[in-house]
């Protein structure tokens, strides 16, 4: 079969001009300018969803939990004098304190899943810059109705409406009357993305990630991911986790107060 080839005028085998050159550059160009976006969306897509999935797995842990100490809420933290959390969890923590994380590891085998794939990877604790759950049910001894016991299940008005567990700078996100960290944050006590409500750094400006994470419009593109008490886990608008808790400030943190952060009457 006959070979076809282009010649110059000369006989001599012709490459691409300068002006073809530059059209191929162009065109490679603009094409990297549509394709980048759509490659990052694509992974922090992934990261969203693995992030979604250690949720939903610590849901179950919390869930699998309550069924085993009479149907009662893991408590944010405590001291359990002569009782050594279980592993080796880094960061500042003493061998007998105990956060909700070291309470559902029995049900959850992983200590991977506490740690978001968007969270401080420097961070090798996972009390901050990763996950932290909704003070009003598993919180301090302080924040429940009965000081001795963590919070009941039958306490919880609707469980498929009520956060439990999200992305958040520390391990629990406190908006209650005896401290509300989430509108009044400081240091690493924050939601992510709920700068631009409170409308200052709140003094967090020890943490590099953490001032950008708070900075940021939600952890995952304009939100974050939220555990339900019922278990089901899925991706909430940073604005809408915002109105939830001033609607229960407004409130005066009555029980009677409709908001996703309060177990006691979430709608």
């Amino acid at each position: 079969m006959p070979q076809y080839q282009t010649h110059s005028a000369n006989g001599i085998p012709r490459g691409f001009t300068l002006i073809e050159l530059l059209v191929v550059i162009a065109i490679i160009s603009i094409l990297a300018t549509i394709l980048f976006p759509v490659f990052a969306r694509a992974r922090e897509n992934a990261r969203r969803t693995s992030c979604l999935s250690n949720l939903k797995q610590m849901g179950l842990g919390v869930v699998m939990y309550t069924q085993d100490y009479d149907e009662r809420y893991p408590m944010a933290f405590s001291v359990q004098p002569q009782i050594p959390a279980p592993g080796s969890w880094g960061g500042s923590a003493g061998a007998y304190q105990w956060f909700w994380q070291h309470q559902i590891y029995p049900y959850t085998k992983s200590k991977q899943i506490y740690y978001c794939p968007n969270g401080d990877s420097s961070v090798t604790s996972p009390y901050y810059a990763h996950y932290g759950a909704n003070a009003n049910v598993i919180g301090h001894r302080d924040y429940v109705p009965d000081a001795n016991k963590s919070l009941a299940l039958a306490s919880v008005a609707s469980p498929s409406t009520a956060y439990m567990l999200m992305d958040s700078g520390m391990y629990v996100v406190e908006t209650n009357s005896v401290r509300d960290r989430l509108t009044s944050p400081i240091s690493s006590w924050y939601l992510p993305g709920t700068r631009q409500y409170v409308g200052s750094e709140s003094g967090i400006t020890t943490d590099t990630f953490g001032l950008a994470d708070y900075k940021s419009e939600g952890r995952h593109f304009d939100g974050n991911n939220v555990t339900f008490v019922d278990g089901h886990a899925k991706w909430v608008k940073t604005a809408a986790m915002w109105n939830e808790a001033v609607k229960f400030k407004t409130g005066s943190y009555a029980a009677t107060t409709q908001s996703a952060w309060n177990p006691l009457n979430s709608g």
